[in-house]
């Protein structure tokens, strides 16, 4: 089912074209850019977008004029148990300031280089997380790497914002227990608390 809507999402989010997700990013954007939360933060996480996805590189540019730290992610592995665990992928979180310029990571996404400084997970006050799906709970589905629902409980003191397009707030999602939700969600046309989730 997952894969299913995953699939969809991906082919409805490529149909809307440049420049519809440029118009759509915007007003995403500028609702971002009004929550109190984005005003309060010192330390910004932001994800570096890629094809189709919300443009947040508006939200990068305000977080520079508002003189705030911005951190983004970056994939690394995790060594297996033994030789019968495969590694896995995890996210860590470098920093995307005005001199960072965004590498090819060789699978298929932008991230910070290895080179730009760590930002400690516990000094991040307000995360903009991606989704491919949301629904009112705060529910997401994403990749299905399980990158976010790794990296979310890191972020001890982070209000988390899932942003997308309206087409992908789903009145319900089929979420497993470790599946991690947001504080609040943000698309083109709203600006809602998640019902499921409490800061």
């Amino acid at each position: 089912m997952k894969a299913e809507l995953r699939d969809r999402m991906r082919r409805v989010r490529k149909a809307i074209g440049d420049e519809g997700r440029k118009d759509r990013s915007a007003k995403i954007a500028a609702q971002v850019l009004a929550l109190p939360e984005w005003k309060q933060a010192k330390t910004v996480a932001l994800f570096v977008p890629m094809r189709t996805e919300v443009d947040v590189t508006l939200l990068r540019d305000a977080a520079l004029a508002d003189g705030k730290a911005i951190a983004a992610p970056r994939m690394i592995e995790l060594p297996g148990d033994d030789l019968d665990v495969p590694p896995r992928l995890a996210l860590e979180l470098r920093s995307w300031d005005a001199n960072i310029e965004p590498v090819e990571s060789g699978k298929m996404v932008k991230e910070p280089p290895a080179s730009a400084p760590l930002v400690p997970p516990e000094t991040v006050d307000l995360v903009i997380v991606p989704a491919l799906a949301i629904d009112p709970s705060g529910g997401r589905v994403g990749y299905g790497a399980g990158l976010y629902d790794r990296l979310l409980p890191k972020l001890t003191h982070a209000h988390r914002v899932a942003v997308a397009y309206e087409f992908q707030f789903v009145v319900e999602l089929p979420l497993a227990p470790h599946d991690q939700r947001v504080h609040h969600i943000v698309t083109d046309e709203r600006s809602v608390p998640a019902s499921g989730s409490t800061p």
